[in-house]
């Protein structure tokens, strides 16, 4: 998968969520956190993210894909594809 399709995939799926949730559709770029940045977005709803993405990209569900690998640090979407592409291995 390229690095547009991803970032599409994850932009939609972003969009999904906040529809879903009812809550303010916000624009989202690369720069976008979406913990902290989304409304209502929280470690919970990363969880219901990384189970949509899944759908898409095989992955482990127990990996959090908006936070830092330590967990520390939520990421913007531009870190969150860049992760993608890793487990893609492309």
């Amino acid at each position: 998968m390229t690095r547009k399709k991803i970032y599409k995939l994850v932009v939609k799926k972003l969009r999904s969520i906040q529809e879903m949730s009812g809550k303010d559709i916000i624009e989202i770029d690369g720069d976008t956190v979406p913990i902290g940045h989304l409304p209502g977005f929280d470690s919970l709803t990363d969880i219901e993210f990384t189970t949509m993405i899944s759908a898409d990209i095989p992955l482990d569900i127990s990996v959090r894909l908006c936070v830092s690998e330590d967990g520390k640090k939520p990421l913007n979407v531009r870190q969150i594809v860049n992760r993608l592409m890793n487990i893609c291995g492309d």
